[in-house]
């Protein structure tokens, strides 16, 4: 019975809510960019193939997908949901680092992926003492 009363009083610490509404807000922006106008972020963007096109697009819908993840652990408080959400978005980070160095060598966007994956290793660091001691 203890279990139980205390998995249910579990709460997210605020500063990761603070945290995940900025994701929510950004990826939110990023959904945009990448489904209605890359050129916002990447100028030199040819969306003349089909590829091209599904490429932007589908990563736009996969962004989307992030921050709904993140909204509904967020709303209902689920720092197990978060958890497991922001896990899987540090990976995606850790990629796309990957990635960028692979096409552009070190850019300024790679800088700025480390970064956000390390803000959400914290996160998710804060998370885990939650589920942890609960």
């Amino acid at each position: 019975m203890k279990n139980q009363i205390s998995i249910a009083t579990q709460s997210i610490p605020t500063a990761v809510k603070i945290f995940t509404w900025l994701l929510i807000g950004a990826g939110l922006f990023f959904f945009y960019v990448y489904t209605f106008n890359p050129a916002l972020s990447f100028p030199n963007a040819n969306l003349d193939t089909y590829s091209a096109k599904f490429g932007f697009e589908s990563t736009g819908v996969r962004i989307l997908g992030s921050v709904l993840a993140l909204f509904i652990s967020v709303v209902y408080n689920k720092p197990n949901w978060l958890f497991i959400s922001l896990i899987s978005r540090v990976f995606i980070e850790l990629g796309d680092v990957i990635v960028g160095l692979n096409l552009d060598g070190v850019t300024a966007n790679t800088f700025a992926l480390i970064v956000l994956a390390t803000a959400e290793i914290w996160a998710v660091s804060k998370l885990w003492k939650i589920i942890k001691t609960n």
